[in-house]
């Protein structure tokens, strides 16, 4: 996800070249600069606290103590896994002082028949994150390896109870199905679990009522520091620094690397000088040592991807979504 930076300046320059080289005179290139002219909305599907929110605060504060924008507002649209945000801002088309921080919901929700809204309707900026997906137990279970768990799933499928968070068809539901097809396992056979949310599939672990979660690492590591949870196994290509005793899935021999992706959006049909402001915005945020040490404190993964390749990326992840919930029986 990472490319390399090119540079306000190089930026400006390289604008400076395309307009005479076209015939434009200077004023022209000047009209055709923009920024912000009212409040902008970072609109976002999750209530105060939750990683959406988080992203969109931190960005907030990084314009506003750098002085790049202050008249930033955070709303929340909680609702239909994130899709009352995004309807939210695909509704104000062709107006770019609004901007939604979009997760892998908006491609499933699509692919599940959830939501008639996808990727296509809205503008991508930029992709700016992921945040990796992790097993854990009690740290009384038995249980304590990615082979021991399919050890017991080849036995029976459904000796293990498992809370995936909120739904089906999520990137916690994906890590599982993933090493149990690699296994030899149906993944439809497996006991999964919903509840309203990662806090209670955590409540409910504590309590003894579920075998394990499979949840975003970032919402489980203070349980693993703490010893009330054994995290088994993270889905990322490394391990990560807050909890460098967990073992990757890889390291356990399953090529399973899976994660929610933080994307900038903007509604659809904002024009190029649009597209770019923002583009350029969001490259010189996640460079500053504050939004860096953010992302480490908080388990997810530094990166950053322009535009159009992100336009690709989702594209390529939609595919990839709509294959594996066919595999699981659930693509409509």
């Amino acid at each position: 996800m990472r490319v390399c930076s090119i540079g306000f300046c190089n930026l400006v320059i390289q604008s400076i070249f395309f307009c005479v080289g076209a015939g434009y005179l200077p004023i022209a290139c000047a009209q055709a600069k923009w920024g912000p002219e009212r409040n902008v909305e970072i609109v976002v599907g999750s209530t105060a606290g939750g990683s959406n929110d988080k992203i969109a605060r931190i960005m907030q504060r990084v314009w506003q103590e750098n002085r790049w924008l202050e008249n930033i507002t955070v709303v929340n649209k909680v609702g239909g896994g994130g899709s009352l945000a995004y309807s939210y801002v695909a509704q104000r088309a062709a107006n770019p002082h609004y901007l939604t921080i979009a997760r892998t919901a908006l491609l499933s929700n699509h692919a599940l028949g959830l939501s008639t809204l996808n990727y296509t309707d809205l503008t991508p900026i930029a992709l700016i994150g992921e945040e990796a997906m992790a097993i854990a137990v009690r740290t009384d279970s038995p249980i304590k390896s990615i082979n021991e768990l399919v050890a017991k799933w080849k036995k029976d499928p459904q000796s293990v109870s498992i809370s995936i968070g909120s739904a089906r068809g999520s990137t916690t539901h994906f890590v599982l199905a993933h090493i149990a097809r690699l296994s030899g396992v149906d993944p439809r056979k497996l006991k999964l679990i919903t509840f309203g949310g990662s806090a209670d599939s955590i409540t409910n672990l504590l309590g003894g009522h579920i075998d394990m979660v499979s949840l975003a690492f970032n919402n489980l590591i203070k349980f693993h520091q703490a010893g009330s949870f054994r995290v088994i196994g993270v889905a990322s290509e490394k391990r990560s620094a807050l909890a460098p005793d967990v073992p990757t899935l890889k390291e356990q021999g399953y090529d399973v690397v899976v994660g929610g992706w933080f994307a900038v959006m903007a509604p659809r049909g904002i024009g190029a000088p649009q597209s770019s402001y923002w583009e350029n915005m969001i490259e010189r945020t996640v460079n500053q040592p504050q939004w860096k040490q953010f992302m480490e404190s908080n388990a997810l993964e530094w990166g950053y991807t322009k535009s159009a390749p992100t336009s690709d990326f989702l594209r390529k992840d939609y595919d990839a979504i709509r294959f594996i919930l066919n595999d699981i029986g659930m693509a409509k």
